[in-house]
C-alpha cells in the first residue's frame, strides 16, 4: 500500500509542477499529509529511504528532508537515527486536546459535555483571525467531571464546516468530539493545538452559565487548532477559581514524545 500512495504523490506532484509554482517541499509534505490522513500511509509504516524519495519524487535531496522535517514536527513522522522513518503510530483522531486528572490518585478522568447552544457568529475575536473566516458556527457548552463544577466552553467552527450543526437538535451534540467530526467529515483531523492561558474575568456569557457572580476572576484558556494544511478550529475554555487541575497536550509531542515530557497541569 504505501509503495502504491507513494506512486500517486509522485504522479499528482509531476501535475502540481505545471498547474501551480509554490515550493515543492511544501507540495511534497502537503501530499504526504493527505495520504497518511486518508489511511493510505498507515501507522508504523516504513518510508523509503531519502535517496530514494527525492529519485522518486524528481526532487533534490534536500527539498525531500525539508518536507520529512516538517512533518516530523507535526508529529505525523517519527525518525529513527539508522533506522529509517516511520510514519507515527498514533491516529489524528484521537489527538487530546485538555484533560482532567484527580490530582489525588492520578487517575485520567474523562469530561461530560453538555451543549448549551448553536448559533452563527460574524462579530469581531481571536477566533476570526485563527480560522481566515468572516463567520462561523459557535457552539457553547460545559465540561466537566463528575461531582465537580463545570467550566465554560465556547468552540468555533468555520461555517462550512460547521453549519450542519446548527440544524442539529443540541440533545443530540451532547459528548460530540467536534474534532472528530472534522477529521472524519471533512478530512480536517486537529493534529496540533496553540495555547494561550490567562488569568482574568470571565466573559458574561460564562459567570451566567456557571452561576458566578458576574466579572468574576478566573482562567481563560484560549485553545488553536491546527491541521496539516491549516487552522481547523478555536475554543475558549473559561474555568472558576479553585478549579480542579488540568492537563493538556499537543498533538506533535503526543507523536512524538514519552508521556513525562508532553503532560502539562495547571490549576
Amino acid at each position: 500500500m504505501s509503495a502504491a500512495a507513494l506512486a500517486r504523490i509522485a504522479q499528482s506532484l509531476g501535475r502540481a509542477d505545471a498547474a501551480r509554482p509554490s515550493p515543492r517541499h511544501r507540495r511534497i509534505a502537503d501530499a504526504l499529509i493527505g495520504a497518511i490522513e486518508r489511511g493510505r500511509l498507515k501507522p508504523g509504516c516504513r518510508l523509503p529511504p531519502e535517496t530514494k524519495l527525492a529519485a522518486m519524487f524528481r526532487v533534490s535531496l534536500g527539498t525531500v528532508q525539508k518536507a520529512l522535517v516538517r512533518l516530523a514536527e507535526l508529529g505525523l513522522l517519527h525518525r529513527a537515527r539508522r533506522r529509517g522513518t516511520f510514519v507515527a503510530g498514533r491516529r489524528a483522531e484521537d489527538v487530546v486536546v485538555f484533560r482532567f486528572r484527580d490530582p489525588a490518585t492520578g487517575q485520567v478522568l474523562v469530561p461530560f459535555t453538555r451543549v448549551l447552544g448553536v448559533a452563527e457568529e460574524r462579530g469581531e475575536g481571536p477566533w476570526r483571525a485563527h480560522l481566515g473566516a468572516e463567520r462561523c458556527v459557535r457552539v457553547e457548552r460545559l465540561v466537566w467531571v463528575e461531582n465537580d463544577p463545570p467550566a465554560f466552553s465556547r468552540f468555533y467552527i468555520a461555517h462550512e464546516h460547521g453549519r450542519h450543526l446548527l440544524a442539529e437538535p443540541v440533545e443530540r451534540l451532547h459528548g460530540v468530539s467536534f474534532h472528530r467530526i472534522l477529521g472524519k467529515r471533512f478530512n480536517l483531523p486537529t493534529l496540533a493545538a496553540s495555547h494561550r492561558l490567562q488569568c482574568r474575568r470571565l466573559s458574561p456569557a460564562a459567570c451566567r452559565h456557571l452561576g458566578l457572580p458576574r466579572a468574576s476572576w478566573g482562567t481563560a484558556w484560549d485553545i488553536a487548532g491546527h491541521s496539516g494544511r491549516g487552522p481547523t478550529t478555536y475554543q475558549v475554555l473559561e474555568m472558576p477559581a479553585g478549579h480542579r487541575p488540568v492537563e493538556f497536550e499537543t498533538a506533535g509531542g503526543a507523536l512524538g514524545r514519552p508521556p513525562a515530557e508532553r503532560r502539562t497541569a495547571i490549576q
